[in-house]
């Protein structure tokens, strides 16, 4: 579940956010920060994933959700389909990304909506 939260990409600012407030973390709390930390950040991308990854990345905030409980859905359409006008890419070069991008969603949801501890 590494790439799939914004917070994890930056963990020393989560305590830095805790500790400008005052907050202490104990427990289990500071231990998944202390592993949150030790995690790698990088991962090996594949070169012909390299161009999919960075529209899904450009797109990773334009999540919709169902109901109350922050399940996510899918990546908005459109917004997936004015990034991929950014690039100036023939209408063929499109649906193939449009499908790479789709199926790196499938993968992310199925990490993003796993039910958490």
């Amino acid at each position: 579940m590494h790439w799939a939260e914004a917070s994890t990409a930056q963990p020393n600012l989560v305590k830095e956010d805790v500790a400008a407030l005052g907050i202490t973390l104990a427990g289990e709390l500071a231990e998944e920060a202390e592993a949150a930390a030790a995690e790698p950040d990088q991962f090996e991308v594949l070169p012909e994933n390299w161009d999919a990854l960075e529209i899904f990345l450009r797109c990773c905030r334009q999540w919709l959700f169902r109901g109350m409980d922050g399940h996510r859905e899918a990546l908005d359409l459109q917004a997936i389909i004015s990034v991929l006008s950014l690039y100036q890419l023939p209408p063929e070069q499109q649906l193939e990304r449009l499908d790479q991008v789709q199926l790196i969603e499938r993968g992310a949801l199925s990490v993003m909506n796993q039910p958490r501890n």
